[in-house]
């Protein structure tokens, strides 16, 4: 049979060493040329040679890609571009490979067989390095203009003019006779007019002016002789106390008139301003204070208590549990099945898309997808992979509504539960009497979900972890007997699991979606 080979290919097509299939069905390849050319049906196969060389070869029937001597083939080692049809045109879903000099279009039979086949070209030439990946796509750095910026401000005009009022003078100058008057003169403006000014400032400014007049007969080595804080408090408290020549802490810390002279009864109005606000400043930093009011001691919880706290807290929310997930950790990925008139998870792909594991539960009830309800498990799948989801997908569901979960603190290591298994497996058979798991409320009978009769609970999880709803050996034993005195169990309805392992078998490669 001849074998037409296209323009874009550019290395010959030979026999490789091995041949690996990812990819093949029933496609229409549509002519670029003629869009009214009739569309042959082809037997379409996307296979690696030698794990280096991906290519597209297409066969007039299936039996005959046994001898690998396909009637069309193309490198896709050059593609740009691999997109899929948004909207559908008279049921024809096509997808379509850009290479830099041609389109290659097919047409798939259903929304889900081209999605399949898009996902499955993207992940594998990414993993070839032939696409780049969506994320962390860096762009070049924008280039220096060569032309310079012009100044803000033309340097040929004049200054601004100065400001007509000097500055006050800084703390920790000394001051003249005349400067002192000119302050005083200047500190006749109500205070509240200078309420603008830094509080650190002003209350030195003020405190300076206001002993000055005091010190002024004290020699000038007595300006900054500052006692300690404590001296000044005890000589102050003390009833026999005499005022000293240094008043600069005595303003500050006791603005009463019944220790003080008369000269320093007639202070002035800004003076009184300045202890006034002082003395606020002192209660507020003695408000603030840690040893007051302090919250009383919350009891001490453990890291799996903090656990099922928050766990309980999800379950109990009476309009479920939003979650934000990315699109491509949902499409085929997650078990929905049907169950109870309702929508419920029962695994993921746990080793491809682990950031599952923090976000969903064995149990779950979906309720909807980006704000539009669901009613069944089938509807879920097209939503997830429809085009009205973007990059992240919002989804609601109710967390655990048939579950209860437990903590149970062992008096010693070792120390037996209580809980016994049918057939070593996850479903408690019954719990003895005054045991540990009876004590802290676990029972081996609870209501069905149909709320008709009684069934019996069984582990669906044990210190946040999934078990193997098909009990994988003495997974549900090992786990029962781990280290430690804590231990968390979460448990469910056996009616719910046993639909739920029902359904899930009918899933294509249901095994993916277990836990371990």
């Amino acid at each position: 049979m001849a074998r037409a080979e296209p323009d874009s290919q550019s290395q010959p097509f030979e026999n490789p060493m091995f041949r690996e299939i990812y990819k093949n069905t029933w496609l229409k390849k549509i002519s670029t040329s003629n869009s009214k050319k009739k569309r042959e049906r082809l037997w379409v196969v996307f296979c690696v040679h030698d794990d280096t060389d991906p290519y597209l070869e297409t066969y007039v029937d299936e039996k005959l890609a046994v001898f690998h001597k396909p009637e069309w083939f193309i490198s896709l080692s050059g593609v740009q571009h691999i997109s899929p049809t948004i909207c559908a045109h008279e049921q024809e879903y096509e997808f379509v490979l850009t290479f830099p000099s041609e389109v290659i279009r097919f047409s798939a039979l259903t929304w889900d067989q081209m999605v399949d086949w898009v996902e499955s070209l993207k992940s594998k030439l990414s993993e070839l390095r032939i696409l780049s990946p969506r994320e962390n796509v860096y762009t070049k750095l924008p280039e220096k203009t060569a032309i310079p910026l012009l100044p803000t401000r033309d340097p040929n005009s004049p200054l601004p003019p100065p400001p007509p009022v000097p500055p006050e003078i800084l703390p920790g100058v000394e001051h003249t006779s005349r400067e002192i008057t000119t302050s005083r003169q200047r500190e006749s403006v109500p205070y509240e007019r200078r309420r603008s000014d830094s509080q650190s400032s002003t209350t030195p400014r003020s405190l300076n002016v206001i002993n000055e007049p005091q010190n002024a007969r004290s020699s000038s080595n007595h300006v900054f002789n500052f006692e300690p804080l404590a001296h000044t408090l005890e000589s102050s408290s003390s009833p026999n106390h005499q005022p000293s020549n240094n008043l600069h802490y005595e303003h500050l810390f006791q603005p009463g008139p019944s220790n003080t002279s008369n000269s320093t009864r007639q202070l002035s109005r800004t003076e009184l301003n300045v202890n006034s606000i002082t003395n606020r400043l002192l209660e507020r930093s003695a408000s603030c204070s840690p040893r007051i009011l302090q919250p009383a001691p919350q009891p001490y919880k453990t890291l799996r208590e903090q656990q099922v706290l928050m766990l309980e807290k999800e379950m109990k929310h009476p309009t479920g549990v939003k979650l934000q997930l990315r699109k491509k950790d949902c499409i085929s990925s997650i078990g929905f099945v049907d169950a109870f008139d309702g929508v419920w998870i029962c695994g993921w792909k746990q080793k491809e898309h682990p950031t599952l594991y923090n976000a969903l539960h064995i149990g779950d009830r979906l309720l909807n997808i980006d704000g539009i309800t669901i009613k069944s498990a089938a509807e879920a799948y097209r939503m997830l992979q429809s085009h009205y989801c973007g990059l992240y997908v919002n989804i609601v569901l109710r967390r655990l509504p048939q579950g209860k979960v437990f903590v149970i603190h062992r008096d010693t290591e070792g120390q037996p539960l209580g809980i016994i298994q049918e057939n070593n497996t996850a479903v408690i058979e019954s719990i003895k009497p005054n045991s540990l798991a009876a004590r802290y409320g676990l029972t081996s009978k609870t209501k069905s979900c149909d709320g008709m009769s009684f069934t019996n609970w069984v582990l669906t999880e044990i210190n946040g972890r999934p078990l193997n709803l098909f009990f994988k050996k003495n997974q549900v034993r090992d786990r029962l007997n781990c280290v430690g005195r804590d231990i968390s169990v979460l448990v469910q309805p056996l009616d719910l699991i046993k639909q739920l392992k029902k359904q899930m078998r009918s899933l294509k490669n249901y095994k993916d979606y277990l836990l371990q």
